[in-house]
Formats: structure tokens, C-alpha cells, sequence
């Protein structure tokens, strides 16, 4: 498996660390590596962790935000011009509404209205992933 695909693995893991090798890859490159994995699936643990990393200051609020943001959308950053076809990123259908709801909001972070998640917010988030 290559670097791209191991990272791709990873982010969608909850991973952050892997996420700047993600994104620094063009769109059609990380469409390649995608198509020779298996299933990408965003589960509760993969939350929990990227809030854990975020709470313990091993990654800023615009890591996960970009984080979120790719898991998503299926896409970086848009470095060419051309069709855009995102890479599937599921979500784990147990708790597919929660896990919705959860990215949905930390990729408002940076926002002018909605942008600030508060600590306590983020121990909320923690709470409930954990019940």
C-alpha cells in the first residue's frame, strides 16, 4: 500500500497527523489511491479520537476543521481546474446520524456566525460518543 493510501486510511481513522499528506495531494492522485482501498468508514471512534488530539493540543481547531471537512466532502482543496468526483467517505450506519451531526459542526469551525466550539461543547461531543 502506498503513502497516499495509508494516509488516506488513516485520516478517515481519525488520524489527523496523516491529514496534511491528504491534502497536499491533487485531486486525481488522491482518487487513484482511494480506488485500491476497501470501504471508507467514518466510525464513533474515529471522533472520538480527533477530539481527544484536539483537547490534549496535538492539533489546532483548523486541523479539524479540515479534517472534517474532508471526511465530508471527499476532497481537499481543489488544486486544478476540471470535474470534481469525490473519494466515498461513509459514515458507520450505527451511528450514522450522530456522526453526521458531529462532523457537520466541527466543519463550521472558522465560521463568522456558528465558528467557535467552546470546551464545553467539545466535552459534550466526548459524552455522547462515549455512551
Amino acid at each position: 500500500m502506498g503513502n497516499l493510501q495509508l494516509a488516506v486510511t488513516a485520516v478517515v481513522d481519525g488520524d489527523v497527523t496523516h491529514l496534511a499528506t491528504v491534502l497536499a495531494a491533487n485531486h486525481f492522485e488522491l482518487r487513484a489511491a482511494a480506488s485500491n482501498l476497501p470501504r471508507l468508514s467514518v466510525s464513533r471512534s474515529a471522533l472520538i479520537k480527533v477530539l481527544k488530539e484536539w483537547r490534549n493540543g496535538r492539533c489546532a481547531a483548523d486541523d479539524v476543521q479540515q479534517w472534517a471537512s474532508f471526511v465530508r466532502r471527499g476532497y481537499g482543496p481543489r488544486k486544478a481546474n476540471g470535474p470534481l468526483h469525490p473519494i466515498d467517505v461513509e459514515y458507520d450506519a450505527r451511528d450514522e446520524d450522530l456522526i453526521s451531526e458531529i462532523i457537520g459542526r466541527l466543519d463550521e469551525i472558522g465560521d463568522m456566525i456558528d465558528g467557535c466550539v467552546s470546551d464545553e461543547e467539545q466535552v459534550e461531543m466526548l459524552r455522547i460518543l462515549a455512551a
